[in-house]
Protein backbone atom coordinates (compact mmCIF):
# COMPACT_ATOMS: atom_id res chain seq x y z
CA UNK A 1 0.00 0.00 0.00
CA UNK A 2 1.05 3.46 -0.86
CA UNK A 3 0.89 5.83 2.02
CA UNK A 4 0.33 8.79 -0.22
CA UNK A 5 1.97 12.17 -0.72
CA UNK A 6 4.17 13.83 1.95
CA UNK A 7 3.69 17.48 2.46
CA UNK A 8 7.32 18.96 2.44
CA UNK A 9 7.69 22.48 3.62
CA UNK A 10 10.30 24.05 5.72
CA UNK A 11 14.29 25.81 5.32
CA UNK A 12 16.53 24.76 2.87
CA UNK A 13 19.38 22.64 2.65
CA UNK A 14 21.35 23.97 5.91
CA UNK A 15 23.71 23.28 8.82
CA UNK A 16 19.74 22.65 11.43
CA UNK A 17 19.22 19.25 10.07
CA UNK A 18 21.05 16.42 12.01
CA UNK A 19 21.40 13.30 10.27
CA UNK A 20 22.75 9.57 11.58
CA UNK A 21 26.04 9.52 11.74
CA UNK A 22 28.09 6.47 12.04
CA UNK A 23 31.88 6.47 12.67
CA UNK A 24 32.97 3.03 10.80
CA UNK A 25 31.30 -0.22 9.91
CA UNK A 26 31.68 -1.19 13.70
CA UNK A 27 30.21 1.63 15.54
CA UNK A 28 26.98 0.01 17.13
CA UNK A 29 24.92 1.97 20.01
CA UNK A 30 22.58 -1.20 21.00
CA UNK A 31 24.15 -2.59 23.74
CA UNK A 32 25.56 0.82 25.11
CA UNK A 33 22.13 2.74 25.21
CA UNK A 34 23.82 6.31 23.54
CA UNK A 35 22.93 7.56 20.66
CA UNK A 36 24.58 8.31 17.46
CA UNK A 37 26.67 11.21 16.82
CA UNK A 38 25.40 13.11 13.67
CA UNK A 39 26.20 15.33 10.70
CA UNK A 40 24.29 17.83 8.58
CA UNK A 41 24.22 18.40 5.16
CA UNK A 42 26.73 21.41 5.43
CA UNK A 43 29.20 19.42 6.76
CA UNK A 44 28.58 16.61 3.99
CA UNK A 45 28.98 19.11 1.46
CA UNK A 46 32.14 20.43 2.97
CA UNK A 47 33.46 16.58 2.89
CA UNK A 48 32.50 16.08 -0.68
CA UNK A 49 34.65 19.68 -1.39
CA UNK A 50 37.72 18.14 1.06
CA UNK A 51 36.97 14.25 1.08
CA UNK A 52 38.42 12.33 3.96
CA UNK A 53 41.25 10.05 3.95
CA UNK A 54 40.56 7.02 5.86
CA UNK A 55 40.23 3.21 5.17
CA UNK A 56 37.29 2.17 4.53
CA UNK A 57 36.69 -0.02 7.61
CA UNK A 58 37.13 3.45 9.77
CA UNK A 59 35.20 5.91 7.08
CA UNK A 60 32.00 7.59 8.40
CA UNK A 61 28.77 6.83 6.93
CA UNK A 62 25.34 7.89 7.45
CA UNK A 63 21.81 7.54 7.17
CA UNK A 64 18.85 10.38 6.28
CA UNK A 65 17.09 9.62 9.15
CA UNK A 66 17.38 12.41 12.30
CA UNK A 67 16.38 9.41 14.17
CA UNK A 68 19.96 8.77 16.10
CA UNK A 69 18.70 6.51 19.40
CA UNK A 70 21.02 3.22 19.92
CA UNK A 71 18.44 1.20 17.67
CA UNK A 72 18.89 3.58 14.91
CA UNK A 73 20.83 1.00 12.78
CA UNK A 74 17.46 -1.31 12.86
CA UNK A 75 15.47 -0.74 9.75
CA UNK A 76 12.70 -1.52 11.74
CA UNK A 77 13.32 0.69 14.05
CA UNK A 78 13.52 3.41 11.07
CA UNK A 79 10.63 2.32 9.57
CA UNK A 80 8.66 3.33 12.42
CA UNK A 81 10.65 6.10 14.05
CA UNK A 82 12.84 7.37 11.45
CA UNK A 83 12.29 11.09 10.16
CA UNK A 84 13.87 11.08 6.56
CA UNK A 85 15.53 14.65 5.28
CA UNK A 86 16.69 13.39 1.63
CA UNK A 87 16.58 10.82 -1.02
CA UNK A 88 20.10 8.83 -1.39
CA UNK A 89 21.16 7.19 -4.72
CA UNK A 90 24.01 4.34 -5.46
CA UNK A 91 24.97 4.35 -8.69
CA UNK A 92 27.77 1.18 -9.16
CA UNK A 93 27.31 -0.71 -12.55
CA UNK A 94 27.79 0.54 -15.90
CA UNK A 95 29.51 3.28 -15.09
CA UNK A 96 27.88 6.56 -16.70
CA UNK A 97 29.76 9.97 -16.27
CA UNK A 98 28.75 12.50 -13.71
CA UNK A 99 27.35 14.72 -16.31
CA UNK A 100 24.64 11.87 -17.26
CA UNK A 101 24.02 10.83 -13.65
CA UNK A 102 23.26 14.52 -12.37
CA UNK A 103 21.54 14.36 -15.77
CA UNK A 104 18.96 11.42 -14.96
CA UNK A 105 18.75 12.83 -11.45
CA UNK A 106 17.59 16.33 -12.27
CA UNK A 107 15.62 15.07 -15.09
CA UNK A 108 13.34 13.44 -12.66
CA UNK A 109 13.76 15.47 -9.31
CA UNK A 110 14.21 19.12 -10.92
CA UNK A 111 17.22 21.12 -10.97
CA UNK A 112 17.31 20.98 -6.94
CA UNK A 113 19.67 21.29 -4.18
CA UNK A 114 22.08 18.29 -4.15
CA UNK A 115 24.98 16.90 -3.83
CA UNK A 116 26.58 14.24 -6.03
CA UNK A 117 30.35 12.41 -5.07
CA UNK A 118 32.19 9.79 -6.62
CA UNK A 119 32.52 6.45 -3.76
CA UNK A 120 35.51 5.53 -2.22
CA UNK A 121 35.56 2.46 -4.86
CA UNK A 122 35.30 4.08 -7.70
CA UNK A 123 38.23 4.96 -10.66
CA UNK A 124 38.10 6.70 -13.50
CA UNK A 125 37.96 3.74 -15.80
CA UNK A 126 34.75 2.43 -13.64
CA UNK A 127 33.17 6.06 -12.08
CA UNK A 128 31.09 5.34 -8.86
CA UNK A 129 28.44 8.02 -7.76
CA UNK A 130 26.78 8.73 -4.55
CA UNK A 131 23.80 11.59 -4.82
CA UNK A 132 22.10 13.17 -2.17
CA UNK A 133 18.59 14.92 -2.50
CA UNK A 134 17.21 16.92 0.66
CA UNK A 135 14.28 17.69 1.32
CA UNK A 136 12.73 20.73 3.45
CA UNK A 137 10.27 18.60 5.45
CA UNK A 138 11.02 15.32 6.90
CA UNK A 139 8.75 11.96 5.71
CA UNK A 140 8.47 8.79 7.31
CA UNK A 141 11.02 5.56 7.42
CA UNK A 142 8.10 3.89 5.12
CA UNK A 143 7.46 6.73 2.45
CA UNK A 144 11.41 7.05 2.47
CA UNK A 145 11.21 3.34 1.18
CA UNK A 146 8.63 3.73 -0.58
CA UNK A 147 9.61 6.93 -2.47
CA UNK A 148 13.06 5.42 -2.97
CA UNK A 149 12.02 2.44 -4.83
CA UNK A 150 10.17 4.45 -6.90
CA UNK A 151 13.40 6.94 -8.22
CA UNK A 152 15.71 3.78 -8.57
CA UNK A 153 13.09 2.62 -10.88
CA UNK A 154 12.74 6.35 -12.75
CA UNK A 155 16.37 6.08 -13.03
CA UNK A 156 16.86 2.53 -14.38
CA UNK A 157 14.55 3.74 -17.14
CA UNK A 158 16.94 6.91 -17.95
CA UNK A 159 19.72 3.97 -17.89
CA UNK A 160 21.28 4.30 -14.74
CA UNK A 161 20.90 1.54 -12.62
CA UNK A 162 21.00 2.17 -8.67
CA UNK A 163 21.98 0.14 -5.51
CA UNK A 164 18.72 -1.29 -4.28
CA UNK A 165 20.09 -1.69 -1.11
CA UNK A 166 20.03 1.83 -0.39
CA UNK A 167 16.23 1.35 -0.19
CA UNK A 168 16.32 0.30 3.28
CA UNK A 169 15.52 2.73 5.96
CA UNK A 170 18.93 1.92 8.07
CA UNK A 171 20.96 1.38 5.24
CA UNK A 172 24.52 3.12 5.56
CA UNK A 173 26.07 5.64 2.87
CA UNK A 174 29.55 6.67 2.90
CA UNK A 175 30.31 10.56 3.39
CA UNK A 176 33.17 11.88 1.14
CA UNK A 177 36.31 9.55 1.49
CA UNK A 178 39.32 8.60 -0.50
CA UNK A 179 40.81 5.80 1.15
CA UNK A 180 44.95 6.40 1.42
CA UNK A 181 45.92 3.37 -1.00
CA UNK A 182 43.75 5.84 -3.48
CA UNK A 183 45.46 8.50 -3.31
CA UNK A 184 49.37 9.18 -4.81
CA UNK A 185 52.18 9.81 -2.98
CA UNK A 186 51.30 13.42 -2.94
CA UNK A 187 48.55 12.67 -1.10
CA UNK A 188 45.95 13.76 -3.54
CA UNK A 189 43.45 11.25 -5.19
CA UNK A 190 44.29 9.80 -7.62
CA UNK A 191 40.50 9.86 -9.08
CA UNK A 192 38.01 12.07 -7.22
CA UNK A 193 35.05 13.69 -8.89
CA UNK A 194 31.73 15.98 -7.20
CA UNK A 195 29.22 18.45 -7.35
CA UNK A 196 27.62 20.24 -4.63
CA UNK A 197 24.66 22.99 -6.16
CA UNK A 198 23.24 24.96 -3.46
CA UNK A 199 19.68 25.74 -5.24
CA UNK A 200 16.62 25.54 -3.54
CA UNK A 201 16.07 22.35 -1.90
CA UNK A 202 13.07 19.50 -3.00
CA UNK A 203 9.59 21.49 -2.11
CA UNK A 204 7.42 18.36 -2.93
CA UNK A 205 7.96 15.06 -4.28
CA UNK A 206 7.50 15.43 -8.34
CA UNK A 207 4.40 14.23 -9.95
CA UNK A 208 6.08 11.26 -11.64
CA UNK A 209 7.41 9.94 -8.41
CA UNK A 210 4.17 9.45 -6.88
CA UNK A 211 2.92 7.79 -9.87
CA UNK A 212 5.28 5.56 -9.92
CA UNK A 213 5.21 4.72 -6.18
CA UNK A 214 1.75 4.05 -6.57
CA UNK A 215 2.17 1.94 -9.75
CA UNK A 216 5.00 -0.30 -7.73
CA UNK A 217 2.50 -0.80 -4.75
CA UNK A 218 -0.67 -1.76 -7.17
CA UNK A 219 1.88 -3.97 -8.89
CA UNK A 220 2.75 -5.14 -5.33
CA UNK A 221 -0.82 -6.19 -4.73
CA UNK A 222 -1.62 -7.80 -7.41
CA UNK A 223 2.09 -10.08 -7.70
CA UNK A 224 1.59 -11.23 -4.02
CA UNK A 225 -2.17 -12.11 -5.23
CA UNK A 226 -0.55 -13.94 -8.40
CA UNK A 227 1.76 -15.90 -6.03
CA UNK A 228 -0.76 -17.09 -3.37
CA UNK A 229 -2.61 -18.55 -5.99
CA UNK A 230 -0.43 -20.09 -8.25
CA UNK A 231 0.93 -21.65 -4.70
CA UNK A 232 -2.24 -22.59 -3.71
CA UNK A 233 -3.07 -24.73 -7.00
CA UNK A 234 0.22 -26.24 -6.61
CA UNK A 235 -0.06 -27.39 -3.46
CA UNK A 236 -3.33 -28.84 -4.94
CA UNK A 237 -2.25 -30.91 -6.86
CA UNK A 238 0.65 -32.19 -5.15
CA UNK A 239 -1.69 -32.89 -2.23
CA UNK A 240 -3.39 -34.95 -5.11
CA UNK A 241 0.08 -36.55 -5.37
CA UNK A 242 0.45 -37.17 -2.19
CA UNK A 243 -2.60 -39.11 -1.46
CA UNK A 244 -0.97 -42.09 -3.56
CA UNK A 245 2.64 -41.96 -2.87
CA UNK A 246 1.80 -41.63 1.25
CA UNK A 247 4.36 -38.83 1.83
CA UNK A 248 5.33 -35.77 0.30
CA UNK A 249 6.35 -35.55 -2.78
CA UNK A 250 10.23 -34.82 -3.58
CA UNK A 251 9.05 -31.67 -5.23
CA UNK A 252 7.63 -30.55 -1.79
CA UNK A 253 9.93 -32.18 0.14
CA UNK A 254 12.82 -29.92 -1.50
CA UNK A 255 10.95 -26.65 -1.29
CA UNK A 256 10.48 -27.15 2.45
CA UNK A 257 14.13 -27.71 2.41
CA UNK A 258 15.51 -25.17 0.67
CA UNK A 259 15.06 -21.19 1.09
CA UNK A 260 13.95 -19.33 -2.04
CA UNK A 261 16.27 -16.90 -1.33
CA UNK A 262 19.14 -18.58 -0.73
CA UNK A 263 18.82 -20.88 -3.89
CA UNK A 264 18.20 -17.64 -5.89
CA UNK A 265 21.88 -16.52 -4.91
CA UNK A 266 23.33 -20.03 -5.40
CA UNK A 267 21.95 -19.96 -9.03
CA UNK A 268 22.88 -16.38 -10.28
CA UNK A 269 20.39 -14.07 -9.15
CA UNK A 270 22.02 -11.03 -7.86
CA UNK A 271 20.54 -9.34 -4.71
CA UNK A 272 19.05 -5.88 -5.14
CA UNK A 273 17.58 -4.93 -2.10
CA UNK A 274 14.81 -6.16 0.97
CA UNK A 275 13.31 -9.35 -1.48
CA UNK A 276 14.20 -7.96 -4.54
CA UNK A 277 16.85 -9.52 -7.24
CA UNK A 278 17.85 -9.31 -10.75
CA UNK A 279 17.48 -12.30 -13.02
CA UNK A 280 20.68 -14.35 -14.42
CA UNK A 281 18.71 -14.12 -17.93
CA UNK A 282 18.14 -10.44 -17.40
CA UNK A 283 19.72 -8.34 -19.91
CA UNK A 284 19.48 -4.85 -17.31
CA UNK A 285 20.41 -6.72 -14.46
CA UNK A 286 17.83 -4.54 -12.88
CA UNK A 287 15.64 -5.09 -9.86
CA UNK A 288 12.76 -7.29 -11.49
CA UNK A 289 12.23 -10.04 -8.71
CA UNK A 290 10.28 -9.87 -5.56
CA UNK A 291 10.23 -12.71 -3.85
CA UNK A 292 6.52 -13.08 -1.62
CA UNK A 293 6.55 -15.51 0.94
CA UNK A 294 8.92 -18.80 -0.67
CA UNK A 295 7.72 -17.79 -4.21
CA UNK A 296 9.19 -15.20 -6.85
CA UNK A 297 7.57 -13.09 -9.14
CA UNK A 298 9.54 -11.47 -11.83
CA UNK A 299 8.46 -8.62 -14.06
CA UNK A 300 11.10 -8.90 -16.44
CA UNK A 301 10.30 -10.49 -19.86
CA UNK A 302 13.65 -12.31 -19.91
CA UNK A 303 12.06 -14.87 -17.51
CA UNK A 304 9.36 -16.06 -19.46
CA UNK A 305 9.67 -19.39 -20.75
CA UNK A 306 13.16 -19.98 -18.85
CA UNK A 307 11.48 -21.32 -15.67
CA UNK A 308 8.10 -21.28 -13.96
CA UNK A 309 4.68 -20.58 -14.40
CA UNK A 310 3.74 -17.30 -17.47
CA UNK A 311 1.25 -15.43 -15.81
CA UNK A 312 -1.41 -14.01 -18.02
CA UNK A 313 -0.51 -10.60 -17.63
CA UNK A 314 3.39 -11.36 -18.83
CA UNK A 315 5.11 -11.48 -15.72
CA UNK A 316 6.45 -15.34 -14.51
CA UNK A 317 5.97 -16.93 -11.05
CA UNK A 318 8.29 -19.73 -9.37
CA UNK A 319 9.75 -21.65 -6.80
CA UNK A 320 12.52 -22.70 -5.08
CA UNK A 321 12.14 -26.07 -7.11
CA UNK A 322 11.58 -24.24 -10.66
CA UNK A 323 14.66 -22.60 -9.95
CA UNK A 324 17.00 -26.03 -9.18
CA UNK A 325 15.04 -27.30 -12.59
CA UNK A 326 16.23 -24.63 -14.59
CA UNK A 327 19.41 -23.55 -13.53
CA UNK A 328 21.22 -26.98 -12.21
CA UNK A 329 19.21 -29.37 -14.87
CA UNK A 330 19.03 -27.27 -17.68
CA UNK A 331 15.16 -27.44 -17.52
CA UNK A 332 14.56 -31.66 -17.08
CA UNK A 333 12.72 -31.97 -14.33
CA UNK A 334 12.97 -36.06 -14.49
CA UNK A 335 17.26 -35.59 -14.24
CA UNK A 336 16.10 -33.13 -11.26
CA UNK A 337 13.96 -35.36 -9.72
CA UNK A 338 16.44 -38.42 -9.92
CA UNK A 339 19.64 -36.53 -9.07
CA UNK A 340 17.73 -34.67 -5.75
CA UNK A 341 16.68 -38.15 -4.69
CA UNK A 342 19.86 -39.80 -4.52
CA UNK A 343 21.43 -36.99 -2.89
CA UNK A 344 18.80 -36.81 -0.54
CA UNK A 345 17.67 -40.87 0.29
CA UNK A 346 14.20 -39.95 -1.15
CA UNK A 347 12.24 -43.18 -1.20
CA UNK A 348 13.70 -44.43 -5.05
CA UNK A 349 10.68 -46.79 -5.31
CA UNK A 350 7.71 -44.36 -4.60
CA UNK A 351 10.22 -41.72 -7.07
CA UNK A 352 10.17 -44.52 -9.80
CA UNK A 353 6.23 -44.13 -9.60
CA UNK A 354 5.66 -40.95 -9.45
CA UNK A 355 8.25 -40.34 -12.57
CA UNK A 356 6.27 -42.76 -14.55
CA UNK A 357 2.59 -40.94 -13.18
CA UNK A 358 3.63 -37.61 -14.74
CA UNK A 359 5.37 -38.73 -17.35
CA UNK A 360 7.97 -36.26 -16.92
CA UNK A 361 10.76 -36.73 -19.58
Amino acid sequence: MFLGAPQLKGSPMDSTIKLLRINGSRDTRSSVGTDYNTVTFHDIAAMADCPLAVAKLDAPAFVASSYVSSDARSHEVQRRHGQFHAFVVDVDENGPTLEAADAALTAILSDCARIIYSTSSASAEAPKWRAIVPFLTPISGMQYEQLQRALFELLQAHGIACDSAMQGAAQMAFLPNVPPDKRGEDGAPKYYEYLVCQADSLSHPPKCLLDMAEQIAERDIEAQAIAAAVAKDRAQQRRKHRKHSGMLSPIEQFNADHDLAQVLLECGWEPRGRACYASPYSQSKGPSVYVYDQRAVSFTSSDAGQLGKETSNGWTTYDAWDVFVARVHGGSERAALENYCEVSGYNQVKLHTIVKKWGQS
